[in-house]
């Protein structure tokens, strides 16, 4: 049988760091989304740029209703990452059930 070694690094410190970074980054994706659709309306902007630090994207007016969909996706994520997380608590409306068999 292995043993883990406590001292590894993924085992440091807190255990949500994961899910923080996730939520960390799905926040920046969101920011430069909104700019992105937001300068997409305005009649004289026919394409932009989204660049996120990572990777960059040209998108055009005919992509809005993508761009629109990526960000209701995105504010899900966000939703249920800040729950993972801590930052906030589920909704009453929300539950699961784990049936015992």
């Amino acid at each position: 049988m292995a043993v883990i070694d406590p001292s590894h690094p993924a085992l440091s410190g807190d255990p949500n760091q994961f899910w923080k970074d996730e939520l960390n980054n799905s926040r920046i994706i969101l920011y430069e989304l909104d700019k992105a659709i937001h300068a997409l309306t305005k009649k004289e902007i026919r394409q932009y740029t989204i660049n996120t630090g990572q990777d960059s994207q040209t998108v055009s007016r005919q992509d809005l209703p993508q761009l629109y969909d990526r960000r209701e996706n995105l504010l899900k994520q966000i939703a249920e990452l800040e729950i993972k997380t801590g930052e906030k608590e589920p909704d009453a409306s929300i539950f699961q059930v784990v049936p015992e068999w």
